[in-house]
């Protein structure tokens, strides 16, 4: 009898061996494999991201690796026995799925914005624009048979001269041209409608706001042809180990309308020291009516050894500005970047705003700071830095307000709190700034940090000068500069020096 039981037992159980199903005909088999490949993915672009200090990524590694031994262990291991267990494995692979999709989306997205902000094309974007007054006839190149053209005599004139061949030569269009010394002369004439048209690089409308009563001058004008050319960039950066060679970063603020690649007054000048083992970071202002003397390649197309204000430099491109800085402060600039200024806003928004000491009130537009610690929005923090109206000092106070909103910037961007909106701080980077340092230099910087969690000393000083009138190159014409001062250059430079060395800048002030 019990023979028998035993004999039927074992066929019952071999009976269950034969029913039971292959493991590629399980779905949880195929989910397992897409769960393992799209983690797999997400780990590859944490390791690409290259923000993470090692210690946390082999965490996350082992966690994710964890979940993926869970899941294989319910879905196909005990889940052949049990349902139950079936049910919860494939549940837990699709959640990771989706987990791991959404996550390599968002380091996809922030990794390509590094490569946006770090790509400092090879070449500068700027654009020959053909103006008539507001209420003109004139509407398109069509309209120029019969009518004068003002030009300048400046840099751009060889683009110029190749817009006006195209007009006559391949459009078959009959005007004439006047050539202007003074960009002054040019608008009075051509406002006062003693000429049709004037013919200028569209960066120097910048220049012509600068002028008396011409501030709106955007305003009485409308374009009706334009002409895109590109000039190649002169390669100024000079590389350092960021996380334990000192360097130093031109920045410089754009007031650009348009794109970031667009050439335009460098509005803001700053240069940023850093010592990455004393963990001190010294900011110098630099006013932008500094009368200096214009420093760049030939293929670069400046006035190069003529005297202008260091914010016309931008006109042909930040390496411009930067080689011009170089060359009065008799030192190298390792890396420089552009910040579309007007975009600052949006930076500061992403942030979650930022923390400023005001040492003085002041109201401008529709907003008044108050004196002490104050927390400003993205729109406060544009309107605070750009008011010079206010000062007794006007630019020079403007660029430590400048300094001060950036100290802002750099205590938050060097808290762990970037991580909580790091996608849409580096889009709105990518959109903003622009740089010659390489996506590895920046990724290492912010690794450094996040690994050290070190607190820094932010020091800041200004140069100085005088004002007064001179003949301004891009100008034509006289206007108000700022002449240095050589005693503040001197002491700038052994500021920088001493940070360089590992010591604390000897004239500068502690945020």
């Amino acid at each position: 009898m019990r023979s028998h039981q035993r004999l039927s037992v074992s066929k019952e159980m071999n009976a269950l061996k034969k029913k039971k199903t292959p493991i590629w005909k399980n779905p949880a088999f195929y989910l397992s494999i897409l769960m393992v490949v799209v983690v797999a993915f997400l780990f590859f672009q944490i390791v690409k991201l290259n923000l993470l200090p090692n210690t946390l990524v082999g965490i996350i590694g082992i966690v994710l690796l964890i979940f993926i031994v869970l899941t294989i262990l319910f879905g196909l291991v005990l889940g052949h026995s049990r349902k139950g267990f079936r049910i919860f494995g494939i549940i837990l692979s699709i959640v990771l799925i989706l987990t791991s999709c959404f996550g390599s989306y968002y380091l996809m997205n922030a990794n390509g914005a590094l490569d946006r902000i770090a790509s400092d094309d090879n070449y500068d974007r700027h654009t020959i624009q053909l103006y008539a007054v507001k209420h003109s006839s004139l509407n398109s190149e069509k309209d120029l048979n019969g009518q004068t053209i003002g030009i300048l005599k400046n840099s751009q004139r060889t683009y110029v001269n190749k817009v006006i061949k195209q007009l006559k030569a391949d459009k078959d269009i009959k005007f004439t041209t006047k050539t202007y010394d003074s960009s002054v002369e040019l608008v009075n004439d051509f406002l006062g409608q003693k000429i049709d048209c004037m013919m200028i690089d569209a960066s120097n409308l910048s220049v012509m706001e600068e002028m008396d009563g011409r501030q709106d001058i955007r305003s009485e004008i409308k374009s009706i042809y334009k002409y895109t050319y590109y000039v190649k960039k002169a390669d100024t950066s000079s590389t350092a180990d960021v996380t334990s060679d000192a360097f130093t970063v031109l920045i410089s603020g754009s007031d650009s309308r348009g794109s970031i690649n667009e050439t335009s007054r460098s509005d803001v000048d700053m240069l940023v020291t850093v010592n990455p083992k004393t963990h001190v970071v010294l900011m110098t202002s630099i006013p932008r009516d500094y009368y200096v003397e214009t420093t760049c390649e030939a293929s670069m197309g400046c006035g190069n050894g003529e005297k202008d204000k260091l914010t016309h430099t931008g006109l042909h491109g930040i390496d411009t500005t930067e080689m011009t800085i170089e060359k009065f402060m008799d030192m190298d600039i390792n890396y420089h970047v552009k910040v579309g200024f007007s975009t600052l806003s949006n930076l500061v928004d992403e942030l979650g705003g930022i923390t400023v000491n005001n040492p003085q009130s002041f109201s401008t537009g529709n907003y008044s700071f108050q004196q002490g610690t104050i927390e400003l929005n993205g729109e406060q923090a544009l309107a605070f830095a750009r008011e010079r109206y206010s000062f007794t000092e006007g630019d020079k106070e403007r660029g430590r307000n400048q300094m001060r909103v950036l100290t802002g910037i750099l205590n938050k961007v060097m808290s762990p709190s970037i991580l909580k909106n790091y996608q849409g701080i580096m889009n709105t980077l990518a959109d903003s700034f622009q740089t010659n340092m390489d996506t590895d230099d920046i990724s290492a910087l912010v690794k450094e940090q996040l690994s050290s969690q070190a607190s820094w000393k932010i020091y800041t000083t200004s140069l100085d000068g005088t004002t007064g009138t001179a003949y301004c190159y891009e100008l034509g014409d006289n206007a108000s500069v700022v002449f240095p001062d050589d005693n503040s250059i001197s002491e700038a430079k052994t500021n920088i020096q001493a940070v360089e060395h590992g010591e604390d800048p000897p004239y500068a002030s502690q945020s």
